[in-house]
């Protein structure tokens, strides 16, 4: 079964080729995921059905202009390791800094990181 990580699942949710489609999770590997017994089997489940949701939610809203910042543009082919480091040093630096940055919402956060450290090229259209 292949997992992707959390910020893979939210560059696909707004619609960014962050992998190829033959690595996306498919319905049948969410399925046998969320069967499973185990408490990590269960976390893992809910945890990718929320962070699609809430790259749903994020991808609406800039989408309705009312995100921060531009639109990520992903490079194709990026792997699910190199998105985890980029948000794991943003995440770093930035509540190192502002520690009561903590609390603001996650989704909106990875969607900031990706705009800012993948930005669309200006002649390039945007997802």
């Amino acid at each position: 079964m292949r997992l992707l990580a959390l910020s893979t699942s939210l560059a696909l949710a707004l619609g960014v080729a962050a992998v190829d489609a033959q690595e996306a999770m498919t319905a049948e590997d969410l399925q046998q995921l969320c069967q499973g017994s185990d408490h990590v089997s269960r976390n893992a489940c809910r945890i990718y059905i929320l962070g699609i949701t809430q790259g749903v939610q994020l991808g609406i809203s800039l989408a309705q202009g009312k995100g921060r910042g531009s639109r990520p543009c992903v490079p194709a082919g990026i792997s699910a390791e190199a998105l985890e480091q980029t948000v794991k040093r943003r995440l770093t630096k930035d509540l190192g800094a502002r520690p009561g940055d903590g609390a603001h919402d996650a989704a909106g956060f990875i969607g900031g990181v990706l705009a800012e450290s993948y930005p669309c090229a200006s002649s390039q259209p945007q997802p």
